[in-house]
């Protein structure tokens, strides 16, 4: 993967790869051997916020883009992580879905609209299933 990532002319970007890296200097050690252009952070698989964390310090001090998706959580941790995603200030675009495919899933003012996660405030939080 290194030599892929060094050799590309299309930029590469770790996904799962990051699942299971919780130390600080595994994390480290993945990121300095491989070199990848980006990695994609899914706080519910890499640690949660302080594990992104983490993984975001590293990959500035390596120069390598990162950016944060959801993990098919509810609507509820979808919005706990579209506000800690924004506390980050990364300009580049995020991978938040809304979790629409769960039909047990809690109605809620998050609302995709045009590409953009936005929050509706006439929309009321139903969290009675």
């Amino acid at each position: 993967m290194s030599q892929l990532c060094k050799s590309t002319p299309l930029p590469i970007a770790l996904d799962e790869e990051l699942i299971g890296i919780f130390t600080y200097e595994d994390k480290e050690a993945m990121l300095a051997k491989i070199q990848p252009q980006f990695i994609i952070l899914k706080p519910s698989l890499v640690g949660g916020f302080r594990g992104c964390t983490e993984w975001i310090a590293l990959a500035e001090k390596h120069e390598i883009g990162w950016w944060v998706t959801s993990a098919l959580e509810s609507n509820i941790g979808l919005n706990a992580i579209a506000q800690w995603t924004f506390t980050k200030n990364n300009p580049m675009p995020q991978g938040l879905g809304t979790g629409g495919l769960y039909t047990n899933n809690f109605n809620s003012p998050l609302e995709v609209k045009n590409g953009q996660l936005c929050y509706n405030p006439h929309t009321l939080w139903k969290v009675n299933l």
